[in-house]
């Protein structure tokens, strides 16, 4: 109970945050990029692809499953069935854990291969912005982060 306290606690703590005023975005900036000077070139896109991005695979949702079904096996008998029942669930929940992470965590994501104004061409893969549509002949920037990260944005 108290565990669940906690979590609906830092829930409610995490909502406090607002919407942007600036409108929705999918964009997302560690904080060492922020207050950094971007290097920006203009370009045309030329070809749109779409792709499916696939998370890095972190532990979440396997570690998550795994306890709970170890603490839901381990209520079911008594002695040696229940640290059975317990290890049992414990793997049933990790797998189920993982195929949710692995959906969950699956993004549409476009390569957008760009014609820079230098003549130069580049391709990037990014997140899909649902409030945003590329089209091939759009004019675009190419946004470059002191760290290597790029995005295209119109």
């Amino acid at each position: 109970m108290k565990l669940l306290s906690i979590l609906i606690l830092a829930l409610m703590l995490a909502a406090c945050a607002g919407p942007n005023p600036y409108g929705a975005s999918n964009e997302n900036y560690t904080s060492s990029e922020a207050n950094q000077t971007l290097h920006v070139s203009n370009g045309i896109i030329l070809d749109l692809q779409p792709v499916s991005i696939d998370s890095e695979g972190n532990l979440i949702g396997k570690t998550a499953g795994g306890l709970i079904g170890g603490i839901a096996g381990s209520s079911v008998g008594g002695g040696r069935g229940s640290a059975a029942a317990a290890v049992a669930g414990a793997v049933v929940g990790g797998l189920i854990g993982n195929k949710a992470e692995a959906l969950y965590s699956e993004a549409n994501g476009v390569q957008i291969t760009v014609q820079l104004d230098n003549g130069q061409v580049q391709s990037v893969v990014q997140e899909v912005n649902e409030n945003v549509r590329f089209r091939k002949g759009d004019h675009v920037k190419l946004i470059r982060s002191a760290s290597g990260k790029v995005r295209i944005i119109q």
